[in-house]
């Protein structure tokens, strides 16, 4: 398929902002066995594969177990292979709960939900999480003992406080001054360095930005938002690699966090990984919902890279119905007109 050059080109969009299931022990398991046998003789049946991989983003080194079910069908059980592929093959259309339990006295059970269309195939990464590492969750995102007012100064509280004010009045440049005031009484205060982070991100004054998060990261390295705001302050950057590094770390940090899956994808999409593109931004919609539609966009370029049209032309149409004026709007509508010709 030929596709015109503007179809390649993409622009980045801002998006500033654990999950539970049963624990059974993966060590000297059977091998892959299916509970359900499904017939595999209908075209439109679908597919989800994925990999599990450790928190730090390296393969498994053992067999992990994966349950595969919906709400009224107990499903399917397999588990891994040494490198921590799996696969579930013959799936009609329906949401589906995939439970990944690794070994219990190291990691939490990790659930993820997946949303298959007509003989659509889904691919997923799914990092296992250490345990404990929820003990500090709250709804929006991990809150690490780092990032509370524990130790900071009142002074410097009170200068925060009003950035924030004047932040949420989008008085961008004054909360930027309060935040510098808040900083300069309390240097370590890792709020306001993530914060005046995400004011020059508004500003699109990217290297200030990441000079913020990555003091915020030497103060807490497993603090999740400055985690995920480098990510995207290098995305808009164009330096893909660098973003990968730290996305994967939110990811292994918060992997409930949409945001986190989405500009994933998009930095896979962009270093030509597109398997593990499609995995991340399909999580980010099962988990992320309407208000992560733009993910569309970014899995009919996924699609477009692999050649398969048709489902490009869904995945447009999907995003506009769900955001028809979005940001990638204008440019979906174009595309979608390119390919229909």
């Amino acid at each position: 398929m030929k596709v015109k050059s503007n179809v390649r080109c993409l622009v980045m969009a801002i998006s500033v902002i654990a999950l539970h299931a049963y624990g059974v022990q993966a060590q000297d398991q059977p091998p892959p066995v299916s509970r359900i046998p499904i017939p595999r003789t209908d075209t439109a049946l679908g597919s989800i594969t994925g990999r599990v991989v450790l928190p730090s983003g390296h393969p498994v080194n053992d067999r992990v177990r994966i349950s595969l079910s919906t709400l009224n069908d107990p499903g399917m059980i397999v588990y891994t292979d040494t490198n921590g592929a799996f696969g579930f093959s013959g799936l009609r259309n329906g949401t589906y709960s995939i439970e990944v339990s690794g070994d219990g006295k190291l990691y939490d059970p990790v659930t993820e939900q997946v949303t298959l269309l007509r003989g659509m195939r889904a691919t997923l990464v799914i990092h296992l999480r250490e345990r404990g590492n929820s003990s500090n969750k709250k709804a929006g995102g991990v809150v690490s003992v780092a990032e509370l007012d524990v130790g900071v100064p009142a002074s410097a509280k009170k200068e925060y406080e009003k950035g924030s004010k004047l932040s949420m009045e989008g008085k961008t440049k004054e909360a930027i001054a309060q935040f510098h005031r808040a900083l300069e009484i309390h240097p370590t205060y890792l709020k306001a360095r993530n914060d005046l982070g995400v004011q020059y991100i508004i500003l699109k004054q990217w290297e200030e930005a990441i000079e913020q998060f990555d003091a915020a990261i030497d103060i807490n390295p497993k603090s999740f938002n400055p985690r995920l705001n480098m990510g995207i302050a290098l995305v808009e950057l164009r330096r893909y690699v660098e973003a990968m590094d730290h996305l994967n770390m939110a990811v292994a940090i918060d992997s409930s966090s949409p945001a986190a899956h989405l500009y994933l994808g998009i930095a896979a999409l962009q270093t030509e990984d597109l398997s593990a593109a499609e995995g991340q931004l399909s999580t980010a919609l099962s988990i992320g919902g309407p208000e992560h539609a733009i993910a569309h966009f970014y899995l009919a370029n996924v699609h477009l890279k692999k050649g398969d049209r048709d489902r490009a032309i869904i995945e447009l149409k999907t995003y506009l119905q769900k955001a028809p004026e979005g940001d990638k709007a204008s440019q979906a509508r174009k595309l979608l007109d390119d390919l229909k010709n």
